[in-house]
Order: C-alpha cells, then sequence, then structure tokens
C-alpha cells in the first residue's frame, strides 16, 4: 500500500490535486470555529478594536485641547489689547501734562497759581488726575500678572494639544498599517480559495442578520463615539466603523439610494432610504459603486470605504448615521453593534 501510494505521489498531476485538497481542508479549519486549527486573524482583530478605540479617544481628547487653546488665545489677544489701550492712555495722560507746562509735580501746581481759588482749584484737578492716574496703573499691572498666567497656561495647553496630536498620528498610522494588513490577508485567502475551488470569496461577502446587514466587510472596528468632542465645539453624530482603504461598503438594508452627495466634512456620502422607514447616512466613502434611485437589498454593494473629507489622511472608515423616519440622527451604535456583531 505504502508503495502504492508513493507511486501515485510521483505523478505531478497526482501531486498537485493532493496539494489542493489539503490547501482546502487547511482554508476550511480556519473558517470553522471550534477546529483546532485556530483563527489567525484573531489576535488581529483584538488589536483592530483596541487601536480603534485608541484612535477614537485620542481624536476626541485633541478636539477639546484645540478648542480650549483657541479660546485661551482669543483672551490672550483681548488682554494684550486691553494692556495696550492702558499704556497708550497714559502715555497721553503724561503728555498733556507735559505740553500744559504744567506737569504732575503738585509744588509746580502750586506755585503757579495765581490765587487761592486757583489754587484750590488746581489742587483738586490734580488730586482727580492723581486718581486716574493711579486706576490706570492698577489697572495695567493687573492685566499684566492676567496676561503672565495667560500665557503660561497657553503654553501648556499647547503642549499638551502637541502631545494629543503624536498621540491620534501614531494611532493612525497604527490602524492604516493593520487594516492593510489585514485586507492583504484576505486577498491572499481569497486567491487561495479561489485556485482550490474550496470556498467562496467569504471575505467579499455582506454579514446578514435577517433583513439587515453589516455595512462593511469582516475587518472592522469601532466604538460608542455618540456625543464625542469634535472640534469647533461639534459633537460626534454617529459611529466610525473602521475598515481597509477601497473595501466594500454594503446597503444596511433594503431599500433606495436616496442620493449621492459630496461636502466639505462628509467628502463622498451616500443616503439610504431603507423599506423599515429609517434613513441611513454614509460619509467619507473613496468611491461609489450604486446611483441615486437605485433599488438594493441588503448586504449589496454600494460604495468603497475612504477617507474622503474631513477625514483626510485619517484612518480609513465609514462614519455611519440612523435617521429614524428620516429625521433627527440617534445613536447608530447599537444598530452597528446589532448588524456587524
Amino acid at each position: 500500500m505504502a508503495q502504492r501510494f508513493r507511486h501515485l505521489l510521483a505523478s505531478p498531476a497526482v501531486f498537485r490535486r493532493c496539494l489542493a485538497v489539503l490547501a482546502a481542508v487547511a482554508l476550511a479549519l480556519t473558517a470553522v470555529p471550534g477546529t483546532s486549527a485556530a483563527d489567525p486573524g484573531a489576535d488581529a482583530r483584538a488589536r483592530l478594536a483596541a487601536l480603534a478605540r485608541k484612535v477614537d479617544a485620542a481624536e476626541a481628547r485633541e478636539a477639546v485641547l484645540t478648542d480650549r487653546l483657541r479660546r485661551l488665545d482669543r483672551d490672550l489677544s483681548a488682554t494684550e489689547r486691553a494692556l495696550a489701550g492702558v499704556r497708550a492712555r497714559y502715555a497721553a495722560r503724561a503728555r498733556a501734562a507735559y505740553e500744559s507746562g504744567v506737569g504732575t509735580d503738585v509744588f509746580v501746581v502750586a506755585l503757579t497759581a495765581q490765587d487761592p481759588a486757583t489754587l484750590v482749584e488746581r489742587l483738586e484737578l490734580f488730586a482727580a488726575v492723581t486718581r486716574n492716574d493711579e486706576a490706570l496703573v492698577r489697572q495695567g499691572a493687573a492685566l499684566r500678572r492676567r496676561l503672565r498666567d495667560q500665557r503660561r497656561e497657553a503654553d501648556e495647553a499647547r503642549r499638551e494639544a502637541a502631545a494629543a496630536s503624536r498621540t491620534f498620528a501614531s494611532g493612525v498610522t497604527e490602524l492604516r498599517a493593520l487594516l492593510d494588513r489585514l485586507a492583504a490577508a484576505d486577498a491572499a485567502r481569497d486567491r487561495a480559495a479561489a485556485r482550490t475551488r474550496a470556498l467562496p470569496r467569504a471575505s467579499r461577502a455582506a454579514r446578514l442578520v435577517g433583513s439587515y446587514a453589516c455595512l462593511v466587510g469582516p475587518n472592522h472596528a469601532f466604538s460608542d463615539t455618540w456625543g464625542a468632542p469634535r472640534s469647533g465645539g461639534r459633537t460626534h453624530k454617529g459611529t466610525d466603523v473602521f475598515a481597509p482603504m477601497g473595501s466594500p461598503s454594503y446597503a444596511v438594508t433594503n431599500g433606495v439610494v436616496r442620493r449621492l452627495s459630496t461636502s466639505s466634512n462628509g467628502g463622498l456620502q451616500v443616503y439610504l432610504r431603507g423599506d423599515d422607514g429609517n434613513e441611513y447616512f454614509y460619509a467619507h466613502m473613496s468611491a461609489y459603486a450604486s446611483h441615486a434611485g437605485q433599488r438594493v437589498t441588503a448586504g449589496q454593494l454600494i460604495a468603497y470605504v475612504g477617507d474622503t473629507g474631513n477625514a483626510r489622511g485619517g484612518p480609513p472608515h465609514v462614519h455611519f448615521e440612523v435617521h429614524p423616519g428620516g429625521g433627527a440622527p440617534v445613536n447608530p451604535y447599537p444598530y452597528v453593534r446589532r448588524f456587524c456583531g
């Protein structure tokens, strides 16, 4: 038997078929939970989720610190203008005193008076001017102290904002690299599956939950960032679902692509009116795969994940919103959690 088996393997055609069968078995074991072959992407997906949380938190902190720094810089400029105004008034006062020939010396004021009535009038005027001068001096001193404190606070805020920006940039770099590696691994598995004809291109298929589907493929990560701070005093009104650049994005339910649009913030955008009465909004797409008025089903390709709009340079993702009945947005995290697991 052993000799016959060796004879069969000596045939190149038979040998290639055996390799194909072994590859198919390996792929099948990898795809089936609970088998002895561990999921090679499990650790990567756990890392992906951790990085997504890191990036979300860093973006929120960077937004808070950037807005705080803007406020401090505005306050600093206002204090500098106020101090410049005090200095200008004091300089004008000194110049007027000098040009009058009387000056600010009380003895000169007294000796140049021509009669007692003029002396009393001049002394009263001198006292009032002196009080004004003293008030200007006190105001100037207070403004200088405030300016010093504001500069110290602004410098500290600048350092914190720079550190937050570095943390965000580092997280984005790691996240993009990991998404690229996962996409490459999926592509390799797809090519192997196509060669062996053992498995479908599972990495390109949408995850279906009843009449709903996950809006991206299996390599994704997201967290609950509803209401998180964003620059300019805005708050986040969606859920960012990170996925590889250019990977498919799917219709979350049966419905109609109401319109496609672009904006400076959202980049390439898709509005899907679901048969359930809700409107679903996708932003930052890299390209469209549907057209306005098109009828789609849950899990059908409608666009591709990207970083357009104000997401340029950040990790590729879909900013996803849910508008019940087409009205105001609600927290989409429970929906994404249900659709995407």
